[in-house]
């Protein structure tokens, strides 16, 4: 803004972070040092932002501050372009845009309260409880199924709870397929399937065992026979369907070493035992493969029921949309990805009729996938694109992967890691800048953070990335008080 010539520069610029507040706070921000830098007494030299200002782009002090006022004033006369937002609130932006594209309403309302309409999605569901066959099944399945886990046999609580699952960026890819035109009898279908092949398998072990152990007395063989009982119990235990902590030993490779019987064991037992083991080793094996396939039938047994309520759950919510004219605030990331992702990036910026070529992108360790590839190419237009003076845009991108708090709704630190280190999306240089002054911590704080930090990525972390992360942490305090911890 003090570099262009252009007064209106401010513009083209777009700033973006997490939360209407921290949108406030920036604003209030800029322009409150806006106007100390347009007050004359700051060309006393006490102000060490503007020093560092008129230092680092080779300007003249008096050309700052007087540039300052100019920008205060145009700023606070055309305010509405004074472009600051969150990542949400430009999505917001983009779905207007592209309303019609997406099949939406014109006038459709965006729903900030997600978890408001996630319960009466729920309400609207249990409502009806007595009404819809089958439905009242699954809504009894799913109680039993809760009462047979020793939780509460009320299920309201906990189908608020499932119901955010659909709208987390991390589960919605998933749930997407999952649930794509599915019915109740879809479900219903799956769960009788999968019992027949529980059922199965849990014969195929119990026979394979029962092989092993009609082997066993067939030769004479006992359980004293075996090094402390061990190959013995397990396929009686297999037998039983005792199937838990089965494979917790290092008996497959004592039978591999032929290490399953005691050097105190008579000979003629040694022989028979030597003689029947590569049986003994393929059966052991099989019933292995069988013992990790009925886990994994089991796990997504357990899960039908819930999904199928999910899927309940999700076609209220739709009817809820769609008769209120509603959109979840949580699903525009997913609906501008499937848009914009097949659309050349000038048409988009016609689409919103604005031409932003400076990007500033705050907190960025708590960006989400989505959000970022959904940036990735409106910020390259900026940086490879040069307009009539020959000028290209810029991006700016702070964030601090270890303070990175949102992964439990998509937000990926790792990206940011992986920006400081190696990766480059854009076919530009990037300049990675570590701030190593702290102006905000007293001196025994700061020093007590870096020895912590130090300490941890040594102690800490298998995954060198975020050790590096760790033991570069290291700033050097600006305030002179000591401070206390």
């Amino acid at each position: 803004m003090f570099k262009t010539e252009n007064i209106f520069g401010f513009r083209n610029i777009l700033a973006m972070t997490f939360t209407n507040k921290a949108v406030g706070e920036m604003k209030e921000r800029i322009l409150k040092k806006l106007k100390d830098f347009s007050e004359k007494t700051v060309l006393d030299g006490n102000d060490a932002m503007f020093n560092a200002i008129y230092i680092e782009l080779n300007l003249e002090p008096s050309y700052v501050n007087k540039r300052a006022k100019t920008l205060l004033s145009t700023i606070m006369h055309n305010y509405a372009a004074f472009d600051i937002s969150t990542i949400d609130g430009f999505n917001h932006r983009l779905i207007r845009t592209f309303a019609y594209d997406l099949k939406l309403p014109i006038n459709f309302e965006v729903e900030l309260d997600t978890e408001a309409l996630l319960n009466e999605a729920v309400d609207s569901l249990i409502a009806k409880a007595g009404t819809d066959k089958k439905l009242t099944k699954i809504l009894i399945d799913f109680a039993i199924e809760k009462a047979d886990d020793d939780k509460s046999w009320d299920i309201s609580l906990d189908l608020n709870k499932i119901a955010k699952k659909l709208t987390n960026e991390n589960d919605i890819p998933h749930l997407k397929e999952a649930l794509k035109e599915k019915t109740l009898d879809d479900f219903e279908t799956l769960k009788t399937s999968l019992i027949k092949q529980i059922k199965s398998t849990e014969k195929q072990i119990i026979d394979k065992a029962k092989s092993i152990l009609t082997t066993f007395e067939n030769n004479g063989l006992t359980k004293a026979d075996f090094s402390r009982g061990t190959l013995f119990n397990h396929f009686e235990k297999a037998s039983f369907l005792q199937t838990n902590g089965l494979y917790n030993n290092q008996l497959e490779s004592n039978i591999e070493e032929n290490k399953v019987y005691t050097t105190k064991l008579d000979a003629n037992k040694k022989d028979i035992i030597d003689s029947v083991l590569p049986e003994i080793a393929l059966t052991y094996k099989t019933i292995k493969a069988s013992v990790y396939n009925l886990t994994f039938l089991k796990a997504i047994y357990k899960n039908v029921t819930p999904l199928s309520v999910l899927n309940a759950i999700n076609t209220e919510l739709q009817l809820i949309k769609d008769n209120e004219n509603k959109l979840l605030i949580s699903e525009f990331n997913t609906l501008i990805s499937n848009q914009l992702k097949d659309q050349p990036t000038p048409f988009i910026y016609e689409r919103i009729g604005e031409k932003f070529r400076h990007y500033f992108i705050d907190e960025f360790q708590d960006t989400s996938e989505m959000q970022w590839n959904n940036l990735i190419p409106l910020i390259e237009n900026s940086l490879t694109a040069e307009n009539l003076k020959g000028e290209k845009g810029s991006t700016m991108i702070v964030g601090d992967a270890k303070q990175a708090i949102y992964r439990w709704r998509g937000g990926k630190a790792e990206q940011f890691i992986d920006l400081t280190e190696g990766k480059n999306p854009f076919p530009v240089d990037k300049k990675v800048i570590e701030l190593e002054e702290n102006y905000r911590s007293h001196k025994n704080i700061v020093t007590f953070n870096n020895s912590f930090f130090k300490y941890i990525s040594n102690t800490s972390f298998r995954n060198e990335h975020y050790a590096n992360l760790y033991k570069k942490a290291n700033q050097n305090p600006t305030i002179k008080e000591n401070g206390y911890v």
